[in-house]
């Protein structure tokens, strides 16, 4: 995968990135297995203002992600692309959480969510 950050940095430069205001959040429970490599993700408590999710994208964009989608109401939510990383952080939904999740392509890890999607059913 090339000069592609680990998921460890990637999961670090999450972490980092809810010090630009925002409801400071946990990481998930790690995954396991093939995806290990391939997920990283944090949600906070409580809804982003549109201050704090700007604030959010610009500190992303600093670290050389380039956004590639934005979404407004009902769900905020923009998606950002770094080498083989895309990050899309959303704020609200069903639950009030701010949401972070990067996902790795390439085809290892391409084949892992696949394997993963079918074992898990239609229905998650």
């Amino acid at each position: 995968m090339g000069g592609d950050p680990s998921c460890g940095t990637v999961a670090a430069e999450l972490a980092a990135t809810t010090a630009a205001g925002l409801t400071p959040g946990a990481a998930s429970a790690a995954e396991e297995g093939e995806l290990a490599d391939c997920v990283a993700d944090r949600t906070g408590d409580g809804l982003a203002d549109d201050g704090g999710l700007a604030a959010l994208g610009t500190a992303l964009e600093e670290r050389g992600r380039q956004v590639t989608a934005r979404q407004g109401e009902p769900v905020p939510a923009v998606a950002l692309r770094s080498g083989a990383w895309r990050l899309e952080f959303t704020s609200g939904g069903l639950v009030d959480t701010l949401s972070l999740v990067a996902t790795r392509s390439g085809r290892t890890c391409d084949e892992a969510f696949r394997r993963a999607e079918a074992t898990r059913g239609p229905h998650g």
